[in-house]
């Protein structure tokens, strides 16, 4: 399981194990309840050491 780091938007910061079939289409949509946003692979792509291990940057589409 994929672990992402969200750099900008209502997640900006959030650490998340995601599945395989979440980032079949590399976007990752959230539509709440709590946070509204889609997010995709930084490029070119980078990892960030976070306290739950290496996580690959997502950042907020707009």
């Amino acid at each position: 399981m994929p672990l992402i780091y969200h750099w900008g938007g209502p997640r900006h910061g959030h650490v998340d194990h995601v599945t395989d079939e979440q980032i079949v289409s590399s976007l990752l949509v959230y539509d709440g309840p709590k946070w509204i946003g889609v997010y995709e692979p930084l490029d070119p792509p980078q990892v960030r050491d976070t306290p739950q291990g290496p996580a690959a940057v997502w950042i907020v589409r707009e």
